[in-house]
């Protein structure tokens, strides 16, 4: 009687000649591969293309990806090798933060330019933080400036875009994160939100119309935009304008920044807890802000989770899912 494939113990398998096919068939993988790649050089040689190279690099994993997809930022540091070392030790988020961290540091050592410094970096966190396979981040942040308080003490302003979204809330949260760190180890002071920047995030929320997992309540905003020691900054995404808090000091236009409302409401709200575990264990003061919104996640998981809520689906948040 012979065993079905159903029945068939994984013992009864040639594990070794198995293993041989597999290594075989990448190897021929990565053959055709070269070959494709030659063709396409040579098509490009032929100058009747807008580029001379293969606009497509090849990368082997994560780390290759990272440092190819940031090449233009990074003048000529290497990255892979350190990103590497890191995933090998710890998590993806850890690394994300210590490699952004590494290489600020090494910008600005060969800058001398504490902005580009953090740019660099936060771009490379972004991209350990999204595998380096989206576009955040390349589009996701337009970029980083140097502004100053009512005191005149400097503070780092991120100004994050529409594409944002595409790297979840995780990586939107951690991405101020990653700035903040990084403009205290090239001794950047902290953002001191004014009035009217706290006034204006606050009528924002109320005037996009844009799906949101979570929008906070003005005291909730409030308490956000004050505490975060980055100003999370934004160009405008809508056709919408603000009524009230026009043409401030440190916001370049007067329309609903999108990619703003995303991270503050999809990013540090959702995902506090996230923020407070990595918070907690690097040491990084003046976040404390954040433990409050992740105890109010904890308590409604576990109100959930006990059966003393019923959530009601909405399926309007599907109206503009893309799907292919």
């Amino acid at each position: 009687m012979v065993k079905s494939s159903a029945s068939r113990n994984i013992d009864d398998l040639d594990a070794e000649r198995l293993q041989r096919e597999i290594d075989v068939y990448l190897q021929q993988l990565d053959v055709a591969t070269d070959e494709v790649y030659r063709i396409a050089l040579l098509a490009h040689s032929k100058g009747k293309d807008f580029s001379s190279e293969v606009e497509i690099p090849r990368a082997a994993d994560l780390a290759d990806r990272a440092e190819k997809l940031l090449e233009s930022y990074l003048m000529g540091i290497p990255i892979a090798a350190d990103i590497r070392t890191s995933l090998a030790a710890t998590d993806r988020e850890t690394t994300a933060i210590e490699i952004a961290k590494l290489v600020a540091v090494k910008v600005h050592a060969k800058t001398a330019n504490q902005v580009t410094a953090i740019d660099t970096g936060l771009r490379v966190g972004l991209a350990i933080l999204t595998e380096a396979i989206l576009v955040a981040p390349l589009e996701g942040i337009s970029e980083v400036r140097q502004l100053y308080n009512e005191d005149g003490t400097d503070f780092i302003s991120v100004h994050f875009c529409g594409p944002i979204r595409a790297a979840g809330g995780t990586a939107q949260a951690l991405g101020v994160l990653i700035a903040d760190v990084i403009r205290r180890e090239l001794g950047v002071g902290a953002y001191k939100a004014r009035d009217e920047e706290v006034e204006r995030v606050k009528e924002e929320f109320g005037l996009y119309r844009g799906n949101l997992q979570y929008r906070p309540s003005p005291a909730e905003t409030e308490r956000i935009v004050r505490a975060c020691p980055v100003m999370v900054n934004g160009e405008g995404t809508e056709q919408i304008e603000v009524a009230g808090y026009r043409e401030l000091e440190n916001i370049d236009d007067d329309r609903v920044r999108g990619g703003v409302l995303l991270v503050i409401g999809e990013g540090l709200c959702l995902k506090a807890a996230k923020i407070q575990k990595h918070t907690e264990r690097l040491g990084v003061p003046g976040w404390e802000f954040i433990s409050r919104f992740a105890s109010k996640q904890k308590a409604s998981e576990e109100g959930a989770g006990s059966g003393k809520r019923s959530i009601v689906p909405i399926k309007r948040f599907m109206e503009e899912i893309i799907a292919g």
